[in-house]
């Protein structure tokens, strides 16, 4: 299994359990998500475990059974829902792509900048387009500096949303 971390925070942010393409010259890459439903408090049995000596009104009552519907992305890797209206987007991703080009740059992969930076646009004048559609997922730090999952159903037809990640700010670990 892969797994893609964010450069700057090290938190994982997507895998590829889920289905997913490279876009814009491999600088973005896509991801598809699903509706899932689980528990929301599955006890494991715990609340069959009491003493048997327990009076009675001691005895734990059974955990309530009821489902939440989550998307599976963000449930597998624990991210969290930020909020950023268009601004602040256009002002953090200035700063983000900034950051990546240098990162780039002093790996010695001078020659991805430019491809980077055309696609890393693309990506973002898309998202922009669709701003009022988009959510944003933060790694399970909370870091404001490091990358973000950008989601939003990219068909109304869809079994569940599409991810999109800025690639070259994310590094591949295999387990």
């Amino acid at each position: 299994m892969r797994v893609w971390k964010d450069i700057i925070s090290g938190d994982e942010m997507v895998s590829d359990s889920f289905n997913y393409v490279e876009l814009y010259d491999g600088a973005a890459l896509e991801f598809k998500a699903r509706f899932v439903t689980k528990k929301e408090n599955d006890d494991c049995g715990v609340a069959a475990n009491v003493d048997e000596d327990a009076e009675e009104g001691a005895k734990a009552e059974g955990a309530d059974d009821k489902t939440v519907t989550v998307i599976d992305i963000v449930d597998a890797l624990r991210l969290e829902e930020i909020s950023l209206d268009k601004k602040g987007f256009m002002s953090y991703v200035k700063g983000y792509l900034k950051t990546i080009k240098e990162k780039l740059e002093a790996a010695g992969k001078a020659d991805r900048v430019p491809v980077f930076q055309k696609g890393a646009t693309e990506l973002v004048k898309f998202l922009v387009s669709r701003w009022d559609e988009v959510q944003i997922w933060t790694g399970e730090s909370g870091n404001w500096e490091a990358g973000f999952g950008y989601c939003l159903m990219k068909e109304q037809t869809d079994d569940g949303p599409t991810f999109y990640f800025f690639n070259d700010g994310l590094k591949q670990e295999k387990y």
